[in-house]
Order: C-alpha cells, then sequence, then structure tokens
C-alpha cells in the first residue's frame, strides 16, 4: 500500500459510545501507520477542550479526522471552521447523525479507506451568533429539542437511540413551550413554539429522520418548526418521525431559509449537534454558510 503524503491527525473521543470507542484504538494504530507518511493519533481528556486541541492541531495537519460521534465531530467544527483544513470523520459514537447525510454508512475500516482515499466535497455549516458564537454540522435545536439532548446526557446504562426517545418523553412533559419572536429572511412567524430546529443534516437523535430533503451545499437551511400543542399530540409525533414529517402533522412546519432569528423573554435549551449549550438563552441569529468546509464523504 503506497502511503499518502497528506498529514493527518486523528483525535479519538474516548468516552463516545459510552466509552466503547477505546476498542478501536489498537487497530486505529496499526492501520494508520500503514497509510499514511506524517500521521497522528491524540486521545482526548476529560479536562481538555476538544475546540482548542483541533485549533491547535489544525496549524500542523492537513487533515484532522474526528473519531466518536456527533458531538466530537462538533467540536473539531468548530476548531477548523473557516481555514483550509480538512475534516475526515470515523463513526464510532452513540448517535452518528451526521455521517448518514455524508452517506459514510459503512464500516468503520471502509470508512478509514474514504479517509485514505480522500474524496472530499465543500459542505455548508450552520452559523449561530447572539447569545452563542459558535459553528453547527448538523442540527441546532431550541426548545422541545434541546431540552430533551440535555435530558439524554442523564442516562448512564441506556445504550443508543432509545436514549432520545426517553429524553424526548421526558422533555414533553417537562416544557409546555413558549412565546418565540422569529423572523425568517425578514418574515415575522412569531408564535407560541414547542420546538424550533435548525437542520443542516437529515437526522437528529439516531432515529429522528426531521429534515428529508435537506441538502448539505444548497446554502440553506432546513427550519422545522412545532407550535404549541397539548401531550397527547406530541407523543402521537414524537415515533412518527422515524419516517420524518407527515402532512397530517398540522402544528408543524418545515421551510428552507437561509437565515432566522429567535427571541424569548423565557430562557430557551439549546443544543448543537448533540451537544449541550445551555439552558438560559434568549436570543439566537442563525445562518446556513455555503461551502465553509472541506470534508470526506461517501458521495
Amino acid at each position: 500500500m503506497e502511503k499518502s503524503s497528506t498529514s493527518v491527525c486523528f483525535i479519538v473521543n474516548p468516552t463516545a459510545n459510552r466509552s466503547r470507542s477505546v476498542h478501536h484504538i489498537d487497530w486505529l494504530n496499526r492501520e494508520v501507520h500503514k497509510r499514511w507518511e506524517r500521521a497522528e493519533i491524540v486521545i482526548t481528556r476529560k479536562d481538555e477542550s476538544v475546540i482548542k486541541l483541533a485549533q491547535q492541531k489544525a496549524k500542523e495537519f492537513d487533515m484532522l479526522v474526528a473519531c466518536g460521534g456527533d458531538g466530537t465531530v462538533n467540536q473539531v467544527v468548530n476548531g477548523i471552521a473557516g481555514t483550509d483544513t480538512i475534516l475526515g470523520i470515523l463513526p464510532i459514537g452513540t448517535g452518528n447523525d451526521y455521517v448518514k447525510t455524508l452517506k459514510l454508512t459503512g464500516t468503520i475500516p471502509q470508512c478509514l479507506e474514504l479517509i485514505y482515499q480522500q474524496k472530499t466535497h465543500h459542505v455548508d455549516l450552520l452559523r449561530c451568533s447572539g447569545d452563542l458564537d459558535y459553528w453547527v454540522a448538523n442540527t441546532l435545536g431550541i426548545g422541545l429539542d434541546g431540552l430533551t439532548n440535555y435530558y439524554s446526557k442523564s442516562y448512564k446504562l441506556i445504550k443508543g437511540p432509545i436514549i432520545y426517545l426517553l429524553s424526548a418523553i421526558k422533555a414533553t412533559f417537562t416544557y409546555r413551550g413558549s412565546s418565540f419572536k422569529l423572523i425568517v429572511d425578514g418574515k415575522d412567524l412569531s408564535d407560541d413554539y414547542m420546538m424550533i430546529t435548525a437542520c443542516n443534516g437529515k437526522w437528529e437523535g439516531g432515529k429522528f429522520f426531521l429534515a428529508p430533503d435537506a441538502d448539505l451545499r444548497d446554502g440553506k437551511l432546513n427550519l422545522v418548526t412545532i407550535r404549541k400543542m397539548s401531550i397527547p399530540s406530541i407523543l402521537i409525533y414524537l415515533p412518527r418521525f422515524r419516517w420524518g414529517p407527515a402532512s397530517w402533522m398540522s402544528k408543524l412546519d418545515t421551510r428552507l431559509a437561509q437565515k432566522f432569528e429567535v427571541t424569548s423573554t423565557d430562557p430557551f435549551a439549546v443544543h448543537a449537534d448533540g451537544e449541550h449549550l445551555g439552558t438560559e438563552i434568549h436570543h439566537l441569529v442563525i445562518s446556513a454558510e455555503k461551502r465553509v468546509l472541506e470534508v470526506v464523504t461517501g458521495y
């Protein structure tokens, strides 16, 4: 096998997939050094900022590979966005939603081979400003969505997408919606909402197919909103999202947008790519930034 001259750093989250990701490290060390002339494997520490680590490694390497789930990808993206550094992903986390849209759905060895072949495209990211300054690769969730993610962190023994379903049910009984000022591409859509989610990718929470038409390269975000409704109605909606939004969901709306602004006097919970960003947020501006990240894909 001819070694690639591209310099590459693998950033491994040892806590991904409930710490099962560590089982891949010995294999990864063997395979990586077969394929690249210059390569490094870094195992993150619990008290370490992965964003700062990625910023540092982006100055040293042509490509950074996020080895973990959506949260690890999010942290690496926030370290390299705005640079020429290529993103690779080894999906060894729990949800692995972003890679589904990137069509990186093969085995771990197959994904490593795509990284070695360096099959890349430039894709969009979402830019978040206001009370937060952040990049988003896959989805950003506000309200019920954000609180669901917050609750998902409390499950320690359960594995897989069932975590997000249980968390969504818990959030349904906790959060009853808020009055939001919502301006979408200059249009006022203010109302009482349960959930406001900006989608760059198609999937969220392992099994929730929120945005079937999302395109990572169109310069747009898919905005999914659910207006305030009863608990029984929400519980009917949730399982159906395995197959995507349905026409009978009268309280749900989906639309393409380039930018939206959301404000509420009530604090709301927010997540980005499964990373909890806070429960005391009041104002955000989200925009789609076209093709600002070069990433390995399965296209």
